[in-house]
Protein backbone atom coordinates (compact mmCIF):
# COMPACT_ATOMS: atom_id res chain seq x y z
CA UNK A 1 0.00 0.00 0.00
CA UNK A 2 2.82 2.44 0.88
CA UNK A 3 4.55 1.87 -2.41
CA UNK A 4 1.72 2.62 -4.01
CA UNK A 5 1.16 5.86 -1.95
CA UNK A 6 4.51 6.90 -2.95
CA UNK A 7 4.64 6.06 -6.41
CA UNK A 8 2.25 8.50 -6.85
CA UNK A 9 3.51 11.28 -4.52
CA UNK A 10 7.21 11.05 -5.65
CA UNK A 11 8.05 14.45 -7.28
CA UNK A 12 9.72 12.30 -10.21
CA UNK A 13 6.40 10.11 -10.34
CA UNK A 14 3.67 13.19 -9.95
CA UNK A 15 4.92 14.44 -13.52
CA UNK A 16 4.11 11.04 -15.52
CA UNK A 17 0.66 11.55 -14.00
CA UNK A 18 0.29 14.62 -15.32
CA UNK A 19 0.76 13.40 -18.95
CA UNK A 20 -2.37 10.51 -18.78
CA UNK A 21 -5.61 11.83 -18.50
CA UNK A 22 -7.12 8.96 -16.67
CA UNK A 23 -4.46 9.24 -13.72
CA UNK A 24 -5.29 10.65 -10.61
CA UNK A 25 -3.39 12.91 -9.03
CA UNK A 26 -3.77 15.04 -5.96
CA UNK A 27 -5.36 18.70 -7.05
CA UNK A 28 -8.28 21.89 -6.58
CA UNK A 29 -10.87 20.97 -8.44
CA UNK A 30 -13.11 22.91 -10.28
CA UNK A 31 -15.62 23.54 -13.24
CA UNK A 32 -15.68 26.63 -15.49
CA UNK A 33 -18.26 26.27 -18.20
CA UNK A 34 -18.19 22.64 -19.10
CA UNK A 35 -14.16 22.80 -18.25
CA UNK A 36 -12.62 20.97 -15.46
CA UNK A 37 -9.58 22.91 -14.21
CA UNK A 38 -7.43 21.43 -11.73
CA UNK A 39 -4.74 23.34 -9.51
CA UNK A 40 -2.07 21.35 -8.16
CA UNK A 41 1.57 21.42 -7.21
CA UNK A 42 3.91 21.10 -3.84
CA UNK A 43 6.08 22.91 -1.25
CA UNK A 44 9.07 21.31 -0.62
CA UNK A 45 11.93 22.04 1.70
CA UNK A 46 15.27 20.36 1.25
CA UNK A 47 18.12 20.02 3.79
CA UNK A 48 20.96 19.44 2.51
CA UNK A 49 25.06 18.37 4.22
CA UNK A 50 27.70 17.70 1.77
CA UNK A 51 30.89 15.53 2.91
CA UNK A 52 33.99 14.25 0.83
CA UNK A 53 35.73 15.89 -1.80
CA UNK A 54 34.13 19.03 -3.24
CA UNK A 55 35.68 21.28 -5.01
CA UNK A 56 37.16 24.54 -3.69
CA UNK A 57 34.85 27.61 -4.14
CA UNK A 58 31.68 25.85 -3.76
CA UNK A 59 30.31 27.33 -0.77
CA UNK A 60 26.94 25.33 -1.18
CA UNK A 61 28.70 22.12 -1.91
CA UNK A 62 26.84 20.46 -4.64
CA UNK A 63 23.85 22.92 -4.96
CA UNK A 64 20.36 22.32 -4.63
CA UNK A 65 21.22 19.01 -6.78
CA UNK A 66 23.77 16.53 -7.37
CA UNK A 67 26.41 18.40 -9.65
CA UNK A 68 29.55 16.06 -10.92
CA UNK A 69 31.45 19.31 -12.28
CA UNK A 70 31.42 20.56 -8.34
CA UNK A 71 32.92 17.05 -7.22
CA UNK A 72 37.34 17.29 -7.17
CA UNK A 73 39.37 14.70 -8.24
CA UNK A 74 42.70 13.92 -7.23
CA UNK A 75 45.00 16.52 -7.29
CA UNK A 76 42.31 19.22 -6.91
CA UNK A 77 42.12 21.28 -3.81
CA UNK A 78 38.61 20.23 -2.11
CA UNK A 79 36.76 21.05 1.15
CA UNK A 80 34.13 18.97 2.57
CA UNK A 81 30.84 19.53 5.25
CA UNK A 82 28.82 22.32 3.16
CA UNK A 83 25.24 22.45 4.60
CA UNK A 84 22.73 24.01 2.10
CA UNK A 85 18.45 24.30 2.10
CA UNK A 86 16.51 24.93 -0.42
CA UNK A 87 12.70 25.26 -1.39
CA UNK A 88 13.51 25.66 -5.14
CA UNK A 89 11.84 22.25 -6.33
CA UNK A 90 8.41 23.52 -4.89
CA UNK A 91 6.25 23.88 -7.97
CA UNK A 92 2.73 24.92 -8.94
CA UNK A 93 0.48 23.77 -12.05
CA UNK A 94 -2.55 24.38 -13.90
CA UNK A 95 -4.41 21.60 -15.93
CA UNK A 96 -7.69 21.92 -17.46
CA UNK A 97 -9.75 19.26 -19.42
CA UNK A 98 -12.26 20.18 -22.22
CA UNK A 99 -14.87 17.40 -23.01
CA UNK A 100 -15.21 17.32 -27.19
CA UNK A 101 -17.08 15.23 -29.48
CA UNK A 102 -13.51 13.72 -30.51
CA UNK A 103 -12.24 13.49 -27.18
CA UNK A 104 -11.06 14.74 -24.08
CA UNK A 105 -8.93 18.81 -24.81
CA UNK A 106 -6.03 18.73 -22.22
CA UNK A 107 -3.74 21.45 -21.31
CA UNK A 108 -1.75 21.82 -18.69
CA UNK A 109 0.94 24.97 -17.72
CA UNK A 110 3.55 24.09 -14.75
CA UNK A 111 6.26 26.00 -13.17
CA UNK A 112 8.83 25.82 -10.16
CA UNK A 113 11.18 27.66 -8.99
CA UNK A 114 14.73 25.46 -8.82
CA UNK A 115 16.78 27.73 -10.14
CA UNK A 116 16.18 30.55 -7.83
CA UNK A 117 13.25 32.81 -10.32
CA UNK A 118 9.77 30.98 -11.41
CA UNK A 119 10.88 28.75 -14.66
CA UNK A 120 8.29 27.31 -16.93
CA UNK A 121 8.72 23.45 -17.11
CA UNK A 122 5.66 22.29 -18.80
CA UNK A 123 2.87 24.30 -21.56
CA UNK A 124 1.28 21.82 -23.58
CA UNK A 125 -2.03 21.07 -25.07
CA UNK A 126 -3.13 17.34 -26.18
CA UNK A 127 -6.11 16.44 -28.06
CA UNK A 128 -7.33 13.66 -30.53
CA UNK A 129 -3.59 11.96 -30.15
CA UNK A 130 -1.66 14.99 -30.95
CA UNK A 131 0.33 16.69 -28.07
CA UNK A 132 1.76 20.25 -29.17
CA UNK A 133 4.27 22.05 -26.65
CA UNK A 134 6.67 21.75 -23.72
CA UNK A 135 6.66 18.58 -22.48
CA UNK A 136 8.46 15.46 -21.09
CA UNK A 137 11.06 14.36 -24.13
CA UNK A 138 8.81 11.55 -25.75
CA UNK A 139 12.72 9.94 -25.29
CA UNK A 140 11.72 9.21 -21.37
CA UNK A 141 9.81 6.76 -19.56
CA UNK A 142 9.06 6.69 -15.38
CA UNK A 143 8.67 3.68 -15.57
CA UNK A 144 12.03 2.67 -14.47
CA UNK A 145 12.03 5.56 -11.90
CA UNK A 146 13.01 4.57 -8.13
CA UNK A 147 12.23 7.45 -6.19
CA UNK A 148 14.65 9.78 -4.87
CA UNK A 149 14.96 13.03 -2.91
CA UNK A 150 17.54 14.43 -4.54
CA UNK A 151 16.45 16.04 -7.88
CA UNK A 152 18.93 14.97 -10.09
CA UNK A 153 17.37 11.67 -9.50
CA UNK A 154 19.67 8.83 -11.12
CA UNK A 155 21.80 8.54 -13.60
CA UNK A 156 22.89 6.18 -16.72
CA UNK A 157 18.84 6.87 -18.15
CA UNK A 158 17.00 8.95 -20.30
CA UNK A 159 17.81 12.55 -18.94
CA UNK A 160 14.36 14.05 -17.99
CA UNK A 161 13.99 16.63 -20.58
CA UNK A 162 11.27 18.59 -21.23
CA UNK A 163 11.28 20.33 -24.18
CA UNK A 164 9.31 21.49 -27.41
CA UNK A 165 7.41 18.95 -29.59
CA UNK A 166 4.82 17.75 -32.04
CA UNK A 167 3.56 14.54 -31.01
CA UNK A 168 1.56 11.50 -32.34
CA UNK A 169 0.21 9.13 -29.63
CA UNK A 170 -1.53 6.02 -31.51
CA UNK A 171 -2.18 3.18 -28.72
CA UNK A 172 1.25 2.47 -27.02
CA UNK A 173 3.26 3.94 -29.81
CA UNK A 174 4.40 7.50 -29.94
CA UNK A 175 6.24 9.61 -32.56
CA UNK A 176 7.80 12.82 -32.00
CA UNK A 177 9.66 15.73 -33.68
CA UNK A 178 11.55 17.78 -30.69
CA UNK A 179 13.49 20.82 -30.38
CA UNK A 180 17.11 20.41 -31.21
CA UNK A 181 18.27 23.37 -29.11
CA UNK A 182 15.58 22.93 -26.49
CA UNK A 183 16.59 24.29 -22.62
CA UNK A 184 17.94 20.65 -21.39
CA UNK A 185 19.21 19.03 -25.14
CA UNK A 186 22.79 19.88 -23.90
CA UNK A 187 26.14 20.75 -26.00
CA UNK A 188 26.76 19.84 -29.50
CA UNK A 189 30.14 19.61 -29.31
CA UNK A 190 34.27 19.81 -27.95
CA UNK A 191 37.76 19.88 -28.17
CA UNK A 192 40.37 20.11 -30.71
CA UNK A 193 40.66 23.61 -32.26
CA UNK A 194 43.75 25.01 -34.29
CA UNK A 195 43.19 28.34 -31.78
CA UNK A 196 45.78 28.45 -29.34
CA UNK A 197 46.22 30.25 -25.62
CA UNK A 198 49.80 30.09 -23.93
CA UNK A 199 50.97 27.31 -26.70
CA UNK A 200 47.87 25.16 -25.68
CA UNK A 201 45.14 24.05 -27.67
CA UNK A 202 41.39 25.74 -26.72
CA UNK A 203 39.03 22.82 -26.61
CA UNK A 204 35.75 25.24 -26.65
CA UNK A 205 31.99 24.45 -26.51
CA UNK A 206 29.50 24.45 -29.26
CA UNK A 207 31.58 27.05 -31.42
CA UNK A 208 29.53 27.65 -34.85
CA UNK A 209 26.77 25.26 -33.93
CA UNK A 210 24.24 24.64 -35.92
CA UNK A 211 20.56 23.05 -35.22
CA UNK A 212 19.41 22.38 -38.95
CA UNK A 213 16.74 19.40 -38.19
CA UNK A 214 14.48 18.58 -35.10
CA UNK A 215 15.44 15.77 -33.36
CA UNK A 216 13.20 12.20 -34.01
CA UNK A 217 12.28 10.18 -31.42
CA UNK A 218 9.61 6.85 -30.82
CA UNK A 219 8.80 5.19 -28.17
CA UNK A 220 6.57 1.83 -27.09
CA UNK A 221 5.31 1.67 -23.48
CA UNK A 222 2.92 -0.90 -22.22
CA UNK A 223 2.26 -3.38 -19.37
CA UNK A 224 0.25 -6.50 -18.12
CA UNK A 225 -0.19 -7.47 -14.90
CA UNK A 226 2.68 -6.97 -12.52
CA UNK A 227 5.30 -6.31 -15.63
CA UNK A 228 5.89 -2.92 -17.12
CA UNK A 229 7.97 -2.10 -19.83
CA UNK A 230 9.16 0.89 -22.31
CA UNK A 231 11.86 1.30 -25.33
CA UNK A 232 12.47 4.21 -27.25
CA UNK A 233 15.11 5.58 -29.99
CA UNK A 234 16.00 8.80 -30.74
CA UNK A 235 17.79 9.99 -34.69
CA UNK A 236 19.39 13.62 -34.29
CA UNK A 237 21.83 15.48 -36.40
CA UNK A 238 25.12 17.33 -34.62
CA UNK A 239 26.36 19.97 -37.09
CA UNK A 240 27.93 23.22 -36.81
CA UNK A 241 28.26 25.92 -39.68
CA UNK A 242 31.06 29.05 -39.19
CA UNK A 243 29.50 30.40 -42.74
CA UNK A 244 32.27 28.96 -44.76
CA UNK A 245 33.48 25.57 -42.98
CA UNK A 246 30.94 22.89 -41.97
CA UNK A 247 30.10 19.58 -40.93
CA UNK A 248 27.41 17.16 -39.23
CA UNK A 249 26.98 13.63 -38.07
CA UNK A 250 24.20 11.65 -37.26
CA UNK A 251 23.41 10.91 -33.62
CA UNK A 252 21.38 8.35 -31.80
CA UNK A 253 20.28 6.64 -29.02
CA UNK A 254 18.21 4.03 -27.87
CA UNK A 255 16.98 2.66 -24.39
CA UNK A 256 15.16 -0.23 -22.57
CA UNK A 257 12.97 0.09 -18.99
CA UNK A 258 11.09 -2.10 -17.40
CA UNK A 259 9.36 -2.46 -13.71
CA UNK A 260 7.95 -5.66 -11.88
CA UNK A 261 5.70 -5.97 -9.02
CA UNK A 262 7.83 -8.92 -7.24
CA UNK A 263 4.91 -8.51 -4.43
CA UNK A 264 2.10 -5.51 -2.67
CA UNK A 265 5.06 -4.32 -1.44
CA UNK A 266 7.92 -4.85 -3.53
CA UNK A 267 8.75 -3.53 -6.88
CA UNK A 268 11.77 -3.46 -8.94
CA UNK A 269 12.55 -0.97 -11.92
CA UNK A 270 15.45 -1.49 -14.50
CA UNK A 271 17.07 0.55 -17.60
CA UNK A 272 19.64 0.14 -20.13
CA UNK A 273 20.57 3.33 -22.11
CA UNK A 274 23.09 3.87 -25.05
CA UNK A 275 23.77 5.64 -28.33
CA UNK A 276 26.70 7.73 -30.53
CA UNK A 277 25.93 10.93 -30.30
CA UNK A 278 23.38 10.74 -27.57
CA UNK A 279 24.56 13.19 -25.49
CA UNK A 280 22.27 15.32 -22.91
CA UNK A 281 19.47 12.46 -23.97
CA UNK A 282 21.72 10.63 -21.54
CA UNK A 283 21.18 11.53 -17.81
CA UNK A 284 24.40 13.29 -16.31
CA UNK A 285 26.16 11.83 -19.76
CA UNK A 286 29.95 12.78 -19.07
CA UNK A 287 30.64 13.71 -22.63
CA UNK A 288 29.01 16.00 -25.33
CA UNK A 289 27.16 14.36 -28.67
CA UNK A 290 30.85 15.19 -29.99
CA UNK A 291 34.33 16.64 -30.23
CA UNK A 292 35.52 18.54 -33.40
CA UNK A 293 39.10 18.65 -34.64
CA UNK A 294 40.02 21.15 -36.96
CA UNK A 295 36.65 21.20 -38.86
CA UNK A 296 35.83 17.54 -38.61
CA UNK A 297 33.05 16.16 -36.17
CA UNK A 298 33.15 13.00 -35.11
CA UNK A 299 30.07 11.41 -32.50
CA UNK A 300 30.84 10.07 -29.33
CA UNK A 301 29.28 6.89 -27.68
CA UNK A 302 28.00 6.37 -24.15
CA UNK A 303 26.25 3.81 -22.26
CA UNK A 304 24.54 3.78 -18.73
CA UNK A 305 22.06 2.27 -16.66
CA UNK A 306 20.37 2.04 -13.71
CA UNK A 307 18.52 -0.51 -11.31
CA UNK A 308 16.51 0.08 -8.19
CA UNK A 309 14.20 -1.40 -6.18
CA UNK A 310 11.20 -0.53 -3.74
CA UNK A 311 10.16 -1.97 -0.25
CA UNK A 312 6.98 -0.87 1.79
CA UNK A 313 8.46 -0.95 5.93
CA UNK A 314 6.50 -0.08 8.39
CA UNK A 315 4.82 3.36 7.70
CA UNK A 316 7.04 4.35 4.42
CA UNK A 317 9.43 2.88 1.74
CA UNK A 318 12.61 1.75 1.73
CA UNK A 319 14.15 2.81 -1.90
CA UNK A 320 17.85 1.64 -3.33
CA UNK A 321 18.87 2.66 -6.61
CA UNK A 322 22.35 2.15 -7.88
CA UNK A 323 23.32 4.27 -11.06
CA UNK A 324 26.21 4.63 -13.94
CA UNK A 325 27.08 5.94 -17.22
CA UNK A 326 30.21 5.97 -19.02
CA UNK A 327 31.53 7.75 -22.15
CA UNK A 328 34.19 6.90 -25.07
CA UNK A 329 36.56 8.95 -25.56
CA UNK A 330 39.03 6.61 -26.66
CA UNK A 331 38.45 7.67 -30.15
CA UNK A 332 39.04 11.40 -29.00
CA UNK A 333 42.13 10.72 -27.93
CA UNK A 334 43.48 8.56 -30.49
CA UNK A 335 42.25 11.90 -32.78
CA UNK A 336 44.96 14.09 -30.82
CA UNK A 337 42.25 16.25 -28.67
CA UNK A 338 43.18 17.10 -25.57
CA UNK A 339 41.51 15.87 -22.91
CA UNK A 340 43.65 17.20 -19.63
CA UNK A 341 44.16 20.65 -19.01
CA UNK A 342 47.43 20.96 -17.09
CA UNK A 343 48.83 24.44 -15.00
CA UNK A 344 52.03 26.62 -15.81
CA UNK A 345 53.95 24.03 -13.77
CA UNK A 346 52.77 21.00 -15.77
CA UNK A 347 50.70 19.87 -12.88
CA UNK A 348 46.88 18.14 -13.64
CA UNK A 349 44.34 20.53 -12.94
CA UNK A 350 40.93 19.11 -14.59
CA UNK A 351 40.43 16.68 -17.42
CA UNK A 352 37.40 15.23 -19.26
CA UNK A 353 35.29 12.88 -17.55
CA UNK A 354 35.06 9.30 -18.23
CA UNK A 355 32.10 7.47 -15.95
CA UNK A 356 29.62 9.30 -13.27
CA UNK A 357 28.37 6.81 -10.48
CA UNK A 358 25.43 7.12 -8.22
CA UNK A 359 23.91 5.12 -5.19
CA UNK A 360 20.69 6.91 -3.86
CA UNK A 361 19.46 5.44 -0.67
CA UNK A 362 15.94 6.63 0.99
CA UNK A 363 13.54 6.17 3.56
CA UNK A 364 9.66 7.76 2.49
CA UNK A 365 7.45 8.17 5.04
CA UNK A 366 3.74 9.20 4.13
CA UNK A 367 1.96 9.90 7.88
CA UNK A 368 -1.10 11.52 5.46
CA UNK A 369 -2.08 11.47 1.66
CA UNK A 370 -0.53 14.62 1.08
CA UNK A 371 2.26 15.07 3.35
CA UNK A 372 5.50 13.34 2.89
CA UNK A 373 8.54 13.06 4.93
CA UNK A 374 12.10 11.72 3.54
CA UNK A 375 15.84 10.94 4.67
CA UNK A 376 18.40 10.33 1.71
CA UNK A 377 22.27 9.42 1.07
CA UNK A 378 23.53 9.75 -1.87
CA UNK A 379 26.97 9.18 -3.29
CA UNK A 380 28.33 10.51 -6.10
CA UNK A 381 31.41 9.53 -7.73
CA UNK A 382 33.08 11.49 -10.77
CA UNK A 383 35.97 9.72 -12.94
CA UNK A 384 38.20 11.94 -15.54
CA UNK A 385 39.67 10.40 -18.54
CA UNK A 386 43.46 10.13 -17.27
CA UNK A 387 41.58 7.17 -14.12
CA UNK A 388 41.38 10.23 -11.04
CA UNK A 389 38.58 10.17 -9.54
CA UNK A 390 36.82 11.89 -6.41
CA UNK A 391 33.42 11.83 -4.54
CA UNK A 392 31.05 13.15 -2.25
CA UNK A 393 28.22 11.68 0.40
CA UNK A 394 25.38 13.99 0.61
CA UNK A 395 22.83 13.43 3.69
CA UNK A 396 19.28 14.96 2.50
CA UNK A 397 15.92 15.63 4.14
CA UNK A 398 12.93 16.64 2.81
CA UNK A 399 9.66 17.60 3.57
CA UNK A 400 6.93 18.19 0.60
CA UNK A 401 3.30 19.22 1.18
CA UNK A 402 1.28 18.58 -1.71
CA UNK A 403 -2.37 19.73 -2.88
Amino acid sequence: MQNRILRRHSPFILGAALLSSSASVQAIDFDVQGTNVSIYGYAKLDIMYDTGDVKSGNSDGLGDSVNFDKIAVDGQSSTSGHSNLSAGESRIGFRTTTPTERGDLITNIEGDFFFGDFRLRQAYGSWNGITAGQTWSNFHTFISTTPTLDFTGPAGRDAFLRQAQLRYSLGDFHIALEDPSGVMSGDSFDGGYSAVNGGKSIAGTDVDRKDGLPDLTLRYESGAGAAKWATAALVREVAFDSGGEKDSAIGWGVFAAGSYALTQSTTIRGQLTGGDGIGAYMKVNPAPAAYRVGNDLETIPTWGGTLGISQDMGPGTFNVSYSRVEADWDDAERDGVSLVDTDNSGGFVDAYDGVHELIHINYLWNPTENVTYGVELAHAVRETVDHRDGSVNRIQGSVIYEF
